[in-house]
């Protein structure tokens, strides 16, 4: 028998997706394109169509996609409909021995829920929370954080690359479902202040392509130069003294933005909670620091 013989990272795995909204659509077909034995179910059945005509199997039932394969993938809507799909399964009715892989949106105690329901039926169990889009996990850029046991991870880690770069947070269950609600502050705080802009700009007559290569060409510098590197430093080490621009300085220019805002109109929600926590971070007598600072006016007492 000749030929290579297929490595860990390679070799074909079974593996069940329970699930087929965009995202656990977008995950079965990385595992299809990986090499893998995909079996799919979902509550509507006619969503496993569009995959099945790529090579994956259809399960009759949840029990079955579970018992099908060594690790299950379920990404559903929310916790409740996991309960929903999981609990509806009959003790008996699957194999046991297997891995359960959540990846729906849920809370800290959600997942410790369904982890109690995967020790209960003899089922390994990881969590994880997934950072990118539908198209990124088809496209191979996103990333996935995972939470459990790490003999759990170490098992199963050269399958889940196949739909996204994975990385180990720790075995708390509960901890990487939590990471992404961190993540999403950052975030969807960024997407809200590149429409902020978008809106002050549209207001005042400018292009929306002056505003938005502006804009990108900044940021791109300041990741690359390690501005953002260096503030994540500052706040670790709780030193905000390295001074570039004094932080009552960046307040009082951002004063004018907000200023803007309301002279022409604009909605400026986002604009004055910014400008609140400048000012919170001056009162406190951060006003000659780096802007970094305003990390302790958000913290205030709070030490974990």
């Amino acid at each position: 028998m000749g030929g290579k013989a297929m490595s860990d990272e390679t070799k074909a795995r079974d593996v069940s997706v329970i699930g087929l909204g965009l995202m656990g659509a977008a995950l079965a077909e990385a595992f299809l394109k990986a090499g893998h034995r995909v079996t799919v179910w979902n509550r509507t059945a006619g969503k496993a169509d569009a995959l099945i005509n790529k090579g994956a199997r259809a399960a009759g039932s949840a029990a079955e996609a579970l018992s099908a394969s060594e690790a299950t993938i379920i990404c559903v809507s929310d916790h409740a409909a996991t309960m929903d799909i999981l609990g509806a399964i009959a003790d008996g009715e699957m194999a046991d021995n297997r891995q359960l892989v959540q990846l729906s949106t849920m809370t800290a105690d959600d997942s410790r829920e369904t982890a109690g329901w995967a020790a209960s039926r003899g089922f390994g169990y990881l969590e994880g929370t997934i950072m990118g889009l539908p198209s990124d996990v088809t496209g191979g850029s996103a990333t996935i954080v995972y939470s459990g046991p790490r003999e759990a991870f170490d098992a199963s880690v050269a399958m889940l690359r196949a739909v996204a770069e994975p990385n180990f947070l720790s075995q708390e269950i509960g901890a990487a479902v939590s990471f992404d609600k961190v993540v999403y502050a950052f975030g969807y705080g960024v997407y809200h202040a590149f429409i902020q802009g978008a809106a002050l700009a549209h207001a005042n007559g400018f292009s929306q392509e002056t505003y938005s290569g502006t804009v990108l060409a900044w940021l791109s510098k300041a990741i690359s130069s390690g501005k953002f590197k260096r503030i994540g430093e500052s706040i670790a080490a709780r030193n905000h003294d390295v001074v570039e621009a004094r932080l009552d300085v960046h307040a009082a220019a951002f004063a004018d933005s907000l200023a803007m805002c309301r002279k022409i109109g604009v909605e400026d929600a986002l604009p004055a909670a910014i400008m609140h926590n400048f000012e919170r971070a001056c009162a406190a007598g951060y006003g000659g620091h780096e802007i970094s600072a305003v990390f302790e006016a958000l913290i205030g007492d709070i030490n974990p």
